[in-house]
């Protein structure tokens, strides 16, 4: 573990948003394209036929809760939960609730359904359940590598399997893939508004929220709570981490300094303008520890989206303790959320 420890920071620099101010799209494509190399890009030409499969229905009360399975062996299987209120009014904003993936034992799906957790207890976790029920479609999925898609005789994480079958992708890849196969299950659904689709997550589903949407424009509002930081003078066991099969293992030759990094977190949230985005991050989360650097990198995105005229279309919400998903972060979600959707 020493040798871990002795890591050195990333090395990057800082961006320059002007020049995304004076060129949007050619400064995000160009940067999609960075975004892309680092996870990999899908190992086939189009999407496969979805075949989405209704496996469970249940009646929760005031809401239907509907376990459904869909994709295939090409671009693996996904086990999800939809949720909507019994009483509706159609078509309905729909929102991709993606749940924690590391701060959970392997809950998965089940957390942001309201069917495992909190893992702090009295943390309103089941965002599933409660943007449902103020009348919102949600699609819980699980991550690859997590909850039912956790590979036989394998621990969740573990990517062992993954990585055979898909030896071009990794797993943050596919979970990027996996946000725009849900925005076509609601595109499907009759009681979902093709134009008021919104994603929403925590810690690495805050992450896969941000980086799901900014490849799928499809998607009209975001919500990130304790999702990102700069990785960009993270050193240590933290930049270990990051470089990890579950993470990004394409950083590995960014370790040590060795080289700099290709794209950092706020070129990725960059790639969001002038979209809604709303970020929530609590004082005190020692997953990202380099609080200055994330300031800095919060004000040059609030300008950016100034500079695109849509100053109203990002915010940050800060809220007190470490990473978790509080009351304050809730009730930030689901007031967004219902501003830009609803």
């Amino acid at each position: 573990m020493a040798d871990v420890d002795a890591i050195t920071p990333f090395v990057g620099a800082t961006p320059d948003f002007a020049e995304a101010v004076d060129d949007l799209a050619g400064w995000q494509n160009n940067r999609r394209a960075a975004l892309l190399d680092l996870i990999g890009r899908p190992p086939f030409a189009s999407p496969m036929a979805l075949d989405v499969e209704l496996i469970e229905r249940h009646d929760d009360g005031d809401l239907w809760r509907e376990k459904i399975r869909y994709g295939g062996p090409a671009d693996d299987v996904v086990w999800a939960w939809l949720i909507r209120p019994k009483k509706l009014a159609v078509p309905a904003p729909a929102v991709i609730c993606l749940p924690g993936s590391f701060m959970t034992p392997n809950w998965g799906k089940d957390a942001p359904a309201g069917l495992a957790g909190p893992l702090v207890p009295g943390d309103p976790e089941a965002y599933g359940v409660d943007l449902a029920r103020a009348g919102f479609v949600t699609l819980c999925p699980d991550y690859p590598c997590c909850g039912e898609r956790t590979a036989a005789g394998l621990k969740s994480h573990d990517t062992t399997e993954l990585d055979q079958r898909f030896p071009t992708w990794t797993r943050v890849g596919l979970s990027a893939w996996d946000v725009s196969r849900a925005v076509d299950v609601l595109l499907g659904r009759d009681e979902a508004d093709v134009n008021r689709i919104g994603v929403c997550g925590w810690s690495q589903g805050g992450q896969m929220a941000i980086i799901g949407a900014a490849l799928d424009e499809r998607i009209r509002a975001i919500v990130s709570v304790c999702g990102w930081g700069p990785l960009r003078g993270i050193g240590g066991a933290r930049a270990h981490n990051w470089a990890q099969s579950y993470n990004f293992p394409r950083l590995s030759p960014c370790l040590n300094g060795a080289q700099p990094l290709s794209i950092d977190f706020d070129e990725i949230v960059a790639c969001l303008a002038p979209r809604p985005f709303l970020d929530v991050r609590a004082e005190a989360d020692e997953t990202f520890p380099n609080r200055e650097l994330a300031t800095a990198a919060l004000n040059g995105l609030q300008q950016l989206w100034q500079g695109v005229d849509a100053a109203a279309a990002f915010a940050l919400t800060g809220a007190a303790g470490g990473h978790a998903h509080g009351h304050v972060a809730a009730a930030a979600q689901l007031q967004w959320l219902q501003r830009w959707l609803a």
